[in-house]
C-alpha cells in the first residue's frame, strides 16, 4: 500500500535500495555465525579464525568515501550494482576457498563490495523519492531485517548443507541483485525530487560539520549497545524461564539462547521506530525531530542501569525505538544540507565517521566492562548520548535563523 502513490521509477528505486540494504547488513554479519564450523573445517582455533574478518570490516568502514565519489561521478545505480556484484563474487570465492589466507582475501572483497551501498543507495533514495523521510524509514526497516536474519539464515544453511555451500548461496544472491541493478532501469535526476530548505553554501558546510560531530558520537553509542546488549540481558535477567520456558527444552544453554531471542525482539521494536522516524521526518522540522528522538531515548537508557526483569526489556525496547528510529531523520538532514551532485560523498563521509567510531567503541566497551562492569558500560553509552544531544543543541543555536525541513511533497 505504501507504494501506491509512487510512480514506477520511484517504486524500483525503493525496492532495489531496500533489497541491497538488506543484503549489505546481512552479508557483513554472516561471518560471526560461521566461526565455529570454519574453525573445525580448517583445524584452527576460533581465536585464529575471528581475525580473518578484520580486512572485511576495515574495507567496509574506510571505503565509503571513495565509493561515494564514484557514485557521484558515474551514477549511484551503477555503483550500487557493482558493489553487490563484488560482494557476491567475494562470497563465491569464500565458498571455494581452501585455506585461511584465501578466505581472508575473499572476506576482504565482501567488505569492499558492501561498502558501496550506503553512499550509493541513500543517494538514490534522497534524490529520487517524493516523501523522502518515509522512503528512508522503509529502507531502514529492511536493513534492520538483514541484521536480524543473518545469524539464523547462516546457521540454518550451514547445518543443512555446510558453511561453504551457505557462502556460495549468499554469493549467488549478491550477484543476482547486482545484475538486476544493471538490467532493470531506474534513475534519478540532477536535482532532488523531494525539496528541502535551501541553505547558503557556507552555512550548510558549517551545519554539516556540526552534524558530523553528532553522528560520530551516535556511531559510538550505536556500536556500543549492539555489542553489549545480548550480554547485558544474559547477566541481568537471571530467571529466563519467564521469557523462554519452551526454548529451554531445546537449548543446551538456556540463558544465552533466551538473551538472543530477547535481543531480536528488541530490534524488531527498532524496525517500527524506523517507520515512525520516516513519518516524522516528512512532517516536522528536522533538527527538532532529531533532538526529540535522542532526548526520548535518554531516560530509557538511564533506567536500563537500575531496573530488572521484564521492565528492563521494556526500557531497552523504548531506547532502541528512538535510537534507531532517528536514522531517517538524520539521513534527511544530510540530504537537506548537501548538494545533490555531492550527495553520495556526503553519505560516504557520514558512514566513514559512524563505522570508524564504531570500531573504537569495541575497545572502549571492552575496557570499561573489564574494569568497572556492565552497569558502567551503560553509563558510558549515556555519556555518548548526552554528547549527541549537546551537538544537536549546538546545531540548533548555529542554525537558529533557519528551519530545516522537507517541503510538502
Amino acid at each position: 500500500m505504501v507504494l501506491i502513490d509512487m510512480d514506477a521509477n520511484q517504486r524500483r528505486i525503493l525496492v532495489f535500495t531496500s533489497a541491497a540494504h538488506f543484503l549489505t547488513h546481512f552479508f557483513v554479519l554472516v561471518f560471526p555465525a560461521l566461526v565455529m564450523p570454519i574453525s573445525r573445517d580448517l583445524s584452527l582455533e576460533p581465536a585464529r579464525v575471528i581475525p580473518l574478518s578484520f580486512p572485511m570490516y576495515l574495507c567496509y568502514g574506510i571505503l565509503a568515501i571513495p565509493w561515494g565519489y564514484l557514485s557521484d561521478r558515474f551514477g549511484a545505480r551503477w555503483m550500487m550494482g557493482a558493489g553487490m556484484l563484488i560482494a557476491g563474487a567475494g562470497f563465491t570465492a569464500a565458498g571455494l576457498s581452501g585455506s585461511a589466507e584465501q578466505l581472508a582475501a575473499a572476506l576482504a572483497a565482501i567488505g569492499v563490495g558492501c561498502s558501496a551501498y550506503h553512499p550509493s543507495g541513500l543517494a538514490l533514495l534522497s534524490k529520487g523519492m517524493h516523501g523522502r523521510g518515509r522512503a528512508l524509514g522503509i529502507n531502514g526497516l529492511w536493513g534492520n531485517g538483514g541484521i536480524a536474519a543473518a545469524p539464523l539464515a547462516a546457521g540454518t544453511l550451514t547445518y543443512a548443507f555446510g558453511w561453504k555451500s551457505a557462502l556460495l548461496a549468499f554469493g549467488f544472491a549478491g550477484i543476482a541483485l547486482g545484475l538486476l541493478c544493471f538490467t532493470v532501469p531506474f534513475s534519478v535526476g540532477a536535482k532532488d525530487l523531494q525539496r528541502g530548505t535551501v541553505v547558503g553554501r557556507r552555512q550548510a558546510v558549517r551545519y554539516f560539520l556540526i552534524l558530523c560531530g553528532a553522528m560520530t558520537f551516535s556511531g559510538l553509542m550505536y556500536r556500543g549497545y549492539t555489542i553489549i546488549l545480548p550480554t547485558f540481558f544474559e547477566a541481568k535477567l537471571s530467571d529466563f524461564s519467564r521469557f523462554a520456558s519452551d526454548a529451554a527444552r531445546f537449548a543446551s544453554d538456556t540463558d544465552t539462547f533466551a538473551a538472543t531471542v530477547i535481543t531480536c525482539g528488541v530490534y524488531l521494536v527498532g524496525m517500527a521506530g524506523q517507520l515512525l522516524g520516516g513519518r516524522v521526518a516528512d512532517r516536522f522540522e528536522l533538527r527538532w525531530a532529531y533532538l526529540c528522538f535522542f532526548a526520548s531515548a535518554l531516560p530509557f537508557l538511564l533506567l536500563m542501569s537500575v531496573v530488572e526483569g521484564p521492565l528492563l526489556v521494556l526500557m531497552a525496547g523504548g531506547f532502541v525505538l528512538f535510537s534507531l528510529g532517528m536514522q531517517p531523520i538524520e539521513n534527511s538532514l544530510v540530504a537537506v544540507l548537501t548538494p545533490p551532485q555531492w550527495r553520495s560523498v556526503s553519505y560516504g563521509i557520514k558512514f566513514t565517521l559512524v563505522f570508524g567510531a564504531g570500531s573504537l567503541a569495541v575497545h572502549l566497551v571492552g575496557f570499561v566492562d573489564g574494569r568497572f562492569g556492565l552497569d558502567a558500560v551503560i553509563l558510558l553509552l549515556v555519556a555518548f548520548l548526552v554528547a549527541v544531544i549537546t551537538m544537536i543543541g549546538v546545531l540548533l543555536i548555529a542554525s537558529r535563523k533557519v528551519a530545516l525541513r522537507h517541503e510538502a511533497a
